[in-house]
């Protein structure tokens, strides 16, 4: 069960990217972006009441001649509720609300109690915090580097500082504009990387009662 929940959370996609080449980039002529602080930044996610996207995720793994990918749905609703549900290749649901992570498709379901977990709640914690601007807590968990890039984008590296995630994860930078996330990229330390890209991406998304009970349910069986 760790493994599977882990290997899952840690290419959640409050999700990953797809980085333009470096000759690509050096011939485009953009304005240079204005300053960003990570104060500033986190700032808007604290602030915002709710997230929706769509993610396309391509899970790279060296064994494999062509990338898995898998397409669906983000929902956070702060302080610590998420929810991503995969349409395809395979329907799957990953729920996080509060310590609880649940996670199911058409072979089962799982639960891990993440109060008892530290190893599974750090790798949670990991997204959870970044999209409620948890700027001490990320700092506790990652060495961040914020940087600007042209029309009000900005890109944000982290690497992990504490084990068990810094054996297996190397970086991940994330990429978006003001407060939308764009992109995320994940690179595991054995090669293996993920690229995730959101779309339709809603920053104010205010969730009603009966569409949170709905969202936060893991599927029938």
């Amino acid at each position: 069960m760790r493994l599977s929940a882990l290997s899952l959370v840690a290419l959640l996609a409050l999700s990953h990217a797809r980085a333009a080449p470096a000759a690509s980039l050096a011939k485009t002529a953009a304005p240079a972006a204005a300053e960003v602080s990570l104060d500033e930044l986190l700032g808007r996610f604290r602030r915002a009441p709710g997230l929706f996207a769509r993610f396309t995720e391509e899970k790279h793994l060296a064994m494999l001649d062509s990338p898995i990918v898998t397409r669906g749905t983000i929902h956070f609703v702060p302080p610590r509720r998420l929810a991503r549900r995969a349409q395809s290749p395979i329907a799957s649901t990953l729920i996080i609300d509060g310590d609880k992570l649940q996670m199911g498709d058409s072979s089962g379901k799982q639960e891990l109690d993440l109060g008892t977990n530290p190893v599974a709640r750090m790798f949670v914690d990991s997204f959870v915090k970044l999209l409620a601007g948890d700027k001490a807590g990320l700092e506790r968990i990652f060495k961040i580097q914020l940087s600007p890039r042209p029309k009000d984008g900005w890109q944000m590296v982290l690497v992990p500082r504490l084990p068990p995630m810094d054996k297996l994860i190397k970086d991940l930078t994330v990429r978006g504009e003001g407060l939308m996330v764009r992109e995320l990229d994940v690179r595991e330390s054995n090669g293996d990387w993920t690229q995730t890209t959101f779309t339709e991406v809603d920053v104010n998304r205010r969730y009603t009662p009966a569409e949170l009970g709905q969202i936060f349910r893991m599927p029938s069986q």
